[in-house]
């Protein structure tokens, strides 16, 4: 059994190997780690890789394993994750200067909830700076689209989705305030989950904008993501924010038909935000869906991108608020240019300024509303352009707000309006490089949102690794 080959499959083939001790965790774990050494020098998708740490957790679930107790699909997986999740055995850095050497005296809640999993971590991966854009050259290299170098790797979650992209773990946890976990899934291949508002725990994770950031997993399949978000879901009283909602099993309706579900495609959108070779790929899903016996219904969208003209005030007076009006200035020549730029705005932000933006909000949610009404679940590509060069996210780019609204035209709404959102892979562009395809459910709805992605996933051909994942 070639352990090169199972690191690049899924959780739901190496779990049941691992179950029956075909799979030895410890032999997994460290094929990871050589994986990692042999390929991470040239896509930088680790900033800190707990090689003792990990290989001890490997015999620990090992032990366990052998003597007859199994805690469940993820007991035994190597996996990552962002490096914004305070993990108490490693440094949490936030891709910022500002925190280099710091380990938090206790883990995030998602951490210890993978614990209680029996997951093993490998090691935190790269974040742009406090989870923003921009991956400051002081800090480190940005991560490497592993498809293309000269390609971007998505927005902040970049290091995360690249790793599971090249198979450098077997799932990963990111963060998502406009479109940084479905971004870097659709640029990379991969799948990615931002759940309702409230449904994992943001606990332990470093603050961005407390209305709109959202904690969710990436991995190489929808049940893989699956298993990732029902061993984390649920209720924490630690959070303010935490949605007290039943979460059930999100894998329940798995394998199930589709047929009579209404689907929403409003062209209009489509039209005014993404490119016509991104907006075939997109009604090429939609008629296969069809096929799958779905109905498609036109609906009304387009205004609903008016919202991102908000994005900025909105997310820079709430992450100013997070980290201090007084402390930015004493600090403000150690920011990198995004995080710093973003700050200055939410400083000039006024009362007015988020008074309008609290009417956008309820105006984009009133049109879901109507929307839903409607439908069953939205379907939207997963970034508007084919995948967009290095310098669009990599490296500290210019982002004034108009190009920052129409960027995230297809993303940065659901983050306002909490609805879950899952990005899938959706075949190839003519460059080889992966299109993504976003689907979006009703609040507290990921189980059928899973189910419907699963249908995408077996009527879409599969991807092969990226050639960076080859080793």
């Amino acid at each position: 059994m070639d352990l090169n080959d199972l690191c690049c499959g899924s959780i739901s083939q190496i779990a049941p190997l691992i179950e029956n001790k075909s799979v030895s965790p410890v032999e997994l774990t460290s094929a990871m780690l050589q994986r990692i050494e042999t390929i991470d020098s040239e896509l930088h998708a680790y900033v800190h890789v707990d090689h003792l740490g990990a290989l001890r957790a490997a015999k620990s679930v090992e032990d366990q394993i052998l003597s007859g107790v199994y805690l469940g699909p993820l007991h035994g997986v190597p996996l990552g994750i962002k490096d914004i999740f305070d993990t108490a055995t490693m440094p949490t850095e936030s891709g910022s200067l500002q925190l280099r050497g710091r380990v938090p005296e206790r883990n995030a809640h998602v951490v210890d909830r993978l614990d209680a999993a029996g997951a093993i971590m490998l090691g935190k991966q790269a974040t742009a700076e406090f989870a923003w854009v921009g991956y400051p050259s002081e800090v480190g290299p940005a991560p490497v689209n592993p498809w293309d170098a000269s390609k971007t790797p998505g927005m902040s979650s970049g290091g995360s989705a690249v790793a599971v992209a090249a198979s450098l773990c077997f799932g990963a946890f990111g963060s998502d305030t406009g479109g940084s976990i479905r971004f870097p899934s659709a640029v990379n291949g991969i799948v990615g989950l931002k759940p309702t508002f409230g449904r994992i725990s943001r606990r332990g994770v470093h603050p961005f904008a407390s209305t709109l950031d959202h904690v969710g997993p990436l991995a190489r399949t929808v049940k893989d993501v699956g298993l990732l978000y029902r061993a984390v879901a649920g209720h924490d009283e630690g959070d303010p924010f935490s949605a007290a909602a039943a979460v059930g099993d999100p894998l329940a309706l798995l394998g199930e038909s589709v047929r009579g579900l209404r689907l929403g495609v409003d062209r209009h959108y489509l039209e005014a935000y993404a490119e016509p070779e991104v907006i075939q790929a997109t009604l090429a899903a939609a008629g296969r869906l069809e096929e799958a016996g779905m109905e498609i219904v036109a609906v009304d969208l387009l205004k609903l991108a008016d919202i991102c003209h908000h994005f900025l005030p909105v997310a820079g007076s709430e992450a100013l608020r997070a980290y201090g009006k007084e402390k930015f200035h004493e600090n403000i020549d150690r920011f990198g240019r995004n995080a710093r730029e973003l700050l200055t705005i939410g400083e000039q932000t006024t009362a007015d300024d988020l008074l309008r933006a609290m009417a956008a909000r309820r105006l984009a949610g009133s049109q879901l509303d109507v929307a839903f009404q409607l439908v069953d679940y939205l379907l939207l590509p997963g970034v508007g352009s084919r995948v967009p060069p290095l310098a669009m996210v990599a490296v500290e780019p210019e982002m004034p707000i108009e190009a920052f609204a129409a960027a995230t035209a297809f993303t940065a709404p659901f983050n306002f309006s909490g609805h879950p959102t899952l990005s899938v892979p959706n075949g190839l562009d003519p460059d080889g490089l992966p299109y993504g395809l976003q689907l979006v459910g009703r609040p507290f709805d990921e189980a059928g949102l899973l189910k419907l992605g699963h249908v995408v996933e077996m009527a879409t051909p599969p991807l092969t690794l990226p050639r960076r994942a080859l080793g």
